[in-house]
Order: C-alpha cells, then sequence, then structure tokens
C-alpha cells in the first residue's frame, strides 16, 4: 500500500539528532568502473560531504562522529565529481556510525562491526524486495510491508533507523496513531523537521471540514467527456460506493508521471472486468478541471471521474499522495489499497467477481 514515494524517501535522510565527539573510521571496499581512473568514496550527511578520499586498490577509508542517531550514505565519484552508478538506489550505501571501527563491501552493500548499519540496510533490502515483488504471492505484500515498519520502529525507537521507518510509515498512518508512535521514540525522532511538519499537516487535516462539492464527470470510451454535474462530495461518493458493487478509486492527478504510467493498467482493468461487474472511478487529486479533462482526452481514459474540488474525498480516504488505488467490496469496504502494482488487484479481482 505504500509503492508510491517509497522508492525515493529512501534517500531523502536529514541528519539532526544525537551528537557525540567520538571518531567512527569506515574501512571499504568497492569495485571502480575503469581502474586506470581516479575515484572518491564521499561520506554523505543532510546532502552535505562529511568526508572524502581516494580509492587505492579498491579500498578506501572515511572517519565520522559516532552517532546513532544519525543516517549517513556513502557514494563513489569520479574525478569530475560525476555520481558513479546507474541511477539504482543501491548506488549509495546507507551506514550509521554507532562504533569505533566499521567495514564495509560499497558493492555488495555488507557491512560488519556496526550492528545498526547491518540493521538499516537489512530494513531497506526487506523493502526493496517487497516494492519489487519478491515476495511468496499467497503473502498479503502490504499487510507485509506495514508490520514490517511498525517493528522495525519499535525495535529501534532511539536510533536512525527507527527515524528511517518512522518517516516512511508515518504517510499511511492517521493523526492520531502517528502522535501515539512519536511518543514512543526519541526526541530526535519528534523534533524532526520532516515528521513535525507531516503531524501538523495530519492534524490540520484531521479538523478540517466535510462537506463540500465535487464535479462528477461522465466520459465516454474514447476519453471524451459526455456530461459533468456539481454535486455535494458526500452524496456523490455515497451514490456510487457500498451500492452492490465492486469500485476501484483511482486517486490521480494530471501533474503526477506515476499516475499517467500506471492509467494504461487501469484501463486494462476496466477492459477486463466492466462488464463482470467492476465500476472504476478516477478521483482527481490537487488538480484543475481543466487540465483533468485535457489529460482524460490525451490519455482515452474510459472511465467516470470525481473532480474533487476542495478535497473532501481524498481526505475521506486519509490520500496525501498519488497515484493511490482503492478496492470496494459491493458493501463500501476497502478490501486492497496501494499505490501500484495492480496486479494483486487483477488477481482478487479474478478470484471474487
Amino acid at each position: 500500500m505504500k509503492k508510491l514515494l517509497l522508492l525515493s524517501a529512501f534517500l531523502l535522510m536529514l541528519c539532526t539528532g544525537c551528537s557525540s565527539d567520538k571518531t567512527c573510521t569506515i574501512q571499504g571496499t568497492v569495485t571502480v568502473p575503469d581502474p586506470a581512473k581516479d575515484y572518491y568514496a564521499v561520506l554523505i550527511c543532510d546532502k552535505n560531504g562529511v568526508d572524502t578520499c581516494l580509492v587505492e586498490n579498491g579500498m578506501f577509508t572515511l572517519r565520522t562522529v559516532q552517532d546513532p542517531c544519525i543516517q549517513q550514505q556513502i557514494k563513489l565519484i569520479d574525478a569530475e565529481g560525476n555520481d558513479v552508478g546507474n541511477g539504482d538506489i543501491f548506488d549509495m550505501m546507507e551506514i550509521v556510525a554507532d562504533t569505533r571501527e566499521m567495514t564495509v563491501d560499497f558493492i555488495t552493500q555488507q557491512s560488519s562491526g556496526s550492528p545498526l548499519t547491518t540493521a538499516m540496510n537489512s530494513f531497506i533490502h526487506e523493502l526493496y524486495d517487497l516494492l519489487m515483488g519478491d515476495l511468496n504471492p499467497e503473502v498479503d505484500a502490504s499487510s507485509y510491508m506495514d508490520s514490517l515498519m511498525r517493528k522495525t520502529y519499535l525495535d529501534h525507537s532511539y536510533d536512525a533507523v527507527g527515524l528511517q521507518a518512522m518517516r516512511l510509515l508515518s504517510h499511511d498512518l492517521e493523526y492520531e496513531e502517528m502522535e501515539e508512535l512519536l511518543n514512543q521514540g526519541g526526541s530526535f525522532i519528534r523534533e524532526d523537521e520532516g515528521l513535525a511538519s507531516l503531524l501538523t499537516y495530519k492534524k490540520a487535516r484531521a479538523m478540517e471540514k466535510t462537506e463540500g462539492r465535487v464535479l462528477f464527470v461522465k466520459v465516454g470510451p474514447e476519453g471524451n467527456v459526455l456530461q459533468q454535474e456539481e454535486m455535494d462530495a458526500s452524496e456523490c461518493h455515497d451514490k456510487r460506493i457500498g451500492q452492490g458493487q465492486y469500485v476501484l478509486l483511482d486517486f490521480w492527478a494530471s501533474w503526477c508521471g506515476p499516475c499517467r504510467d500506471e492509467i494504461p493498467n487501469v484501463i486494462r482493468l476496466n477492459n477486463l472486468f466492466a462488464e463482470k461487474g467492476l465500476r472504476i472511478l478516477g478521483v482527481t487529486v490537487r488538480d484543475q478541471p481543466d487540465l483533468s479533462k485535457a489529460a482524460i482526452s490525451e490519455m482515452k481514459i474510459d472511465y467516470d471521474q470525481i473532480f474533487d474540488l476542495e478535497g473532501i474525498i481524498s481526505a475521506r480516504y486519509s490520500v496525501e499522495g498519488v497515484p493511490h488505488f482503492f478496492l470496494l467490496d459491493p458493501q463500501g469496504n476497502v478490501v486492497l489499497q496501494g499505490h501500484h502494482n495492480l496486479d494483486e488487484f487483477e488477481q482478487y479481482l479474478q478470484k471474487n467477481l
């Protein structure tokens, strides 16, 4: 369920919190692309390099301050300062300087001597495998991912591993639960700028109005707008949800690249299951009606839309990032949700429609 935004979030770490004047020495190995050229290992904290050294014979040594509350990254650059790699998430290695000495293998991302570095990379790799679908198909990946992040946070609520887990978990938490979990962690987690801002946002959303207007748009098979009607948001929702059929809600926006990438998959589900009783509704998020209509026409979206003009429907489902999909049963209960990988939705519909 957390597949929208997770890959990029791995690299957005803020280095704030505990401090120490003890030094951590990192002995590393790496395979460089061209042994005839010079390469440098760079240790990064809060997007700023804190140490740099020349890679010699595939070896490097970096030093930083010991601090179990700070997550740092090691990356490889060439002599011109360009990042070395193919843009993969593992072109950097995450470390936590919780010990006097540690060893790391940049290529395999294995480490020794640092329990928190081992825990951090184990957590990140397991999440990555879940995002890529490398899990027993009988296992509910969304539930497993949620459980993994919660357990990791509670096990590490006073170190950098817990901070990383909470940053990823927090997007799908309601305000009250997020506040409760933060109160179980160290002060540096509660005071993290990103988490504090998100908590404030969630609190404001929880107090927002629950009534407003939407524009319901009837769409033809070629993405042509057949008719539109402005109406009460709750009325529009309740007329179409929980009325005896499965409904897939596609929260999207014309400005959202990943949303556009997923729309052909949603159209395919509509072609597969519309005649079997599935209804698909698009719900635009923070979008302008004219831009939404242009995107509908351009991509030949063939399912009806709710232009959520005041964010009422989005707030009802606690949608913060898009794309976000919800599959609701004939009674209106959410049975599946996620940000991409609609294969899981298709498998469920194949069994239940």
